[in-house]
């Protein structure tokens, strides 16, 4: 609209009648609530002019005084869908609706005037329903939503062209996401005295024989073979299955899109047969033919409207537990029907197609994150080397490969050694071991090396031992002790080779079997314990310094940073090795037995710091191993253990998480990323290889989740946003929770 054209309009005079009402008009009360107020707060006259709807305003305070000119004169063009304001108090134009301009009180249609035929006519033009006041402010609201659309589609129209080439879900999608897609699956019985002699399989979908069914036991279908879970009619209720992932790999294109679905069962009391499957697309990542993701997730866009939108959007959650968690709960099953095409067209150079056909759970977009770094993975899965290739993308191992047209060389080995890995479906470990035993130009029984992969036991992990004994022995010896003593042989390895550092340091003569095997090794490791109480502590202070020079001077400078104390507690770092030496001593714990935590130290992984009763400055009463960004992942009071006491000072502990957090460097929150990751990394291998403890009040739980539970960690947390990191040192101690 031009502005000159619209000030040349004839103006819109109040009529007699207007005056009339508004003189008569008083201020009073009206509700309950609020200022005084006029019958009617403005008076509203209109006009189409020239095309233009021209609508004046008068408040009742100025018609009351005969004034005739309005406070705003609003033009709306309805063929150009356009509108705009002349504020006459100040004489300028403005954009803004009428609900956004000022005006002494609140106005609306109770409290406006306009004529029945004026309002008829602005009705007729701007095609509303409401009347007067409203049905401007309709009108108004109605193009700032279509401005706010065309705003929104100038970037979602590329978003759109997208999506539209995404194909349709295949037709038996659902039956598919029943079968094979959610992995829970149960036998409803009804209870008799007896025991009941049939019960409902869901995955069979009818009644198969059952035999002394235990309601919410484990069991397999006698007819199916898969797991299922009994349920009892009578005591089942209402639930649900776990929520898992699902995906769907199509073309989408030139390239693919990979589609990510949640889905539930929901079984309802009186109703188990016919459950009700919930299965919704959360997110979609569109892959271009060089394989460049774009993610893509479904949710309200701008407060506007659900739709797909481009983009990532986060998982809820924080801290490296969460990222481990939500990392597991991402594998899920992969509809295979769409892979064979997919093999020899968009997603022939990956691999992807030929692992998912495979495994049971993967996550799509992780693995080809991981191909992208890790070109080599497709090369490992088209070998049919699947354990290897999880333990590339899973474990996030790195692989060392030589320059070689012959895979096998690359890997280190030879095509006999190729075949085995192949036949045993080896990992990481099962190579390693492969590789050694070229090196060594010794075979190794494949029974061995798969105990050594169930254990997670790499050549690396029996440095201490493996040019004393064969790899044979070693197998038998750790197989002896865990008959005996119950222990992890991860855990022994630990035990086993803190025997015989302390036997090195002993001066005792390792070259003698009787030394360096044991017959009880658990029993050995404790005699050289107490037997080691015994030495001068300067001779083993000047041992450990002799092998990591720097840790009195680390203890000095971090004196300044680490102690806080208040009228309970104190935390006080050592002044030199012979305090932890000491500490270790008066508390009977192994901290200061075992050269690990001194690496820890040298490399500033972690400090040995003391928690002391303020009333007792130099009494001995907690050793904590923290992190430099202030996380404590041990406290241990005397017999190495955690006494109810301790719940007293974890008040105290985050007040001096909190005091220093103050005072740490940059540096020293980079080392604190770097510390938790390495933790994060060792609590990973726990949980994969299902570690647990064997002894003591503790016996049966998983050992990284009483580790897990046993941290304090700082306000500030360190990023776990990858477990890409180096591996954990060899024979890096388990904690001594687990003893």
């Amino acid at each position: 609209m031009e502005r000159k054209k619209l000030m040349a309009l004839g103006g819109l005079a109040p009529t007699s009648e207007m005056f009339r009402l508004a003189g008569q008009d008083i201020l009073k009360k009206r509700a309950e609530f609020g200022p005084d107020t006029y019958r009617y707060e403005i008076y509203i006259r209109c006009q189409v002019m020239d095309g233009i709807l021209k609508t004046a305003f008068y408040l009742t305070r100025d018609l009351k005084i005969g004034a005739v000119k309005p406070v705003y004169e609003v033009f709306i063009d309805g063929k150009t869908r356009t509108f705009l304001t002349w504020d006459v108090i100040h004489t300028k134009w403005r954009s803004s609706m009428l609900i956004n301009l000022e005006w002494p009180r609140y106005i609306d249609d109770s409290n406006s005037y306009i004529t029945a035929e004026e309002n008829e006519e602005m009705k007729k033009y701007l095609g509303v329903a409401a009347d007067g006041y409203s049905g401007i402010l309709d009108y108004q609201e109605q193009l700032r939503e279509e401005a706010l659309a065309r705003k929104h589609r100038r970037k979602t129209e590329s978003w759109d062209k997208v999506m539209a080439q995404v194909p349709a879900e295949p037709k038996d999608w659902n039956h598919w996401v029943n079968k094979h897609g959610i992995h829970q699956n149960y036998v409803f019985y009804d209870y008799v005295r007896n025991g009941a002699k049939t019960g409902y399989c869901t995955y069979c979908e009818k009644e198969v024989p059952i035999i002394k069914p235990k309601h919410n036991a484990l069991g397999r279908c006698r007819c199916c073979g898969n797991k299922i879970q009994f349920k009892s009619r009578g005591r089942a209720g209402r639930f649900f299955t776990k929520e898992e992932m699902i995906y769907l790999v199509q073309k989408c294109g030139e390239g693919t899109v990979v589609r990510q679905y949640c889905a539930t069962r929901t079984y309802s009391a009186g109703n188990y047969e016919t459950p009700d499957i919930s299965c919704r697309e959360e997110r979609r990542y569109v892959y271009s033919a060089d394989l460049e993701e774009t993610p893509y997730y479904y949710g309200r866009y701008r407060f506007w409207e659900y739709r797909w939108i481009k983009g990532e959007k986060p998982d809820v959650g924080f801290g490296y537990y969460q990222y481990y968690k939500s990392r597991e709960e991402k594998l899920g099953a992969v509809y295979k029907r769409t892979l064979p095409a997919l093999s020899a067209g968009a997603l022939r150079k990956t691999g992807l197609p030929q692992l998912a056909r495979k495994v049971d759970r993967i996550n799509p977009m992780e693995y080809l994150e991981t191909l992208s770094r890790k070109p080599y993975l497709e090369q490992i899965v088209k070998s049919d080397l699947f354990q290897l290739a999880w333990s590339v993308i899973y474990d996030h191992r790195e692989l060392e490969l030589s320059d070689s047209n012959d895979f096998a060389k690359s890997l280190g080995i030879d095509k006999n050694r190729m075949k085995r890995l192949r036949e045993h479906n080896g990992g990481f470990v099962y190579l390693e071991w492969l590789r050694f035993e070229k090196l060594r130009k010794n075979n190794i029984h494949d029974s061995i090396i798969e105990y050594f992969e169930r254990n997670n036991l790499s050549p690396g992990d029996l440095d201490f031992i493996i040019e004393k004994m064969t790899p044979a022995r070693v197998c038998n010896y750790l197989k002896r002790q865990y008959r005996e003593t119950g222990r992890p042989p991860k855990e022994l390895v630990s035990t086993w080779q803190d025997y015989t550092a302390m036997a090195s340091r002993l001066k005792m003569d390792l070259g003698q079997e009787q030394i360096f095997k044991p017959k009880e090794l658990i029993k050995a490791h404790d005699d050289l314990l107490a037997l080691l109480g015994s030495k001068e502590i300067a001779m083993q202070a000047a041992e450990i310094l002799e092998k990591y020079p720097d840790v009195d001077e680390i203890c000095q400078q971090i004196k300044e940073k680490y102690e806080y104390g208040d009228k309970d507690y104190m935390v006080i770092a050592p002044d030199r090795i012979e305090d932890i030496i000491n500490e270790g001593y008066i508390l009977g714990h192994c901290l200061h037995r075992s050269d690990i935590y001194f690496d820890r130290i040298q490399t500033r992984e972690s400090y040995i710091l003391f928690l002391r009763k303020a009333s007792e400055p130099d009494q001995p009463y907690y050793t904590l191993e923290v992190e430099p960004g202030g996380t404590a992942r041990q406290k241990r009071t005397v017999g190495d253990k955690q006494n109810a006491d301790y719940e007293e000072a974890k008040n105290f502990i985050r007040k001096w998480q909190k005091a220093i957090s103050r005072r740490l460097t940059k540096e020293d929150w980079e080392l604190a990323e770097r510390s938790a990751l390495l933790r994060v990394k060792e609590l990973a291998e726990m949980r994969e290889k299902n570690v647990k403890i064997r002894h003591g009040h503790l016996a049966g739980k998983p050992l990284a989740d009483v580790l897990e539970a046993d941290l304090m960690e700082a306000g500030r947390c360190a990023k776990a946003d990858s477990l890409l990191v180096e591996s954990v040192q060899e024979g890096e101690d388990k904690l001594c929770v687990a003893a």
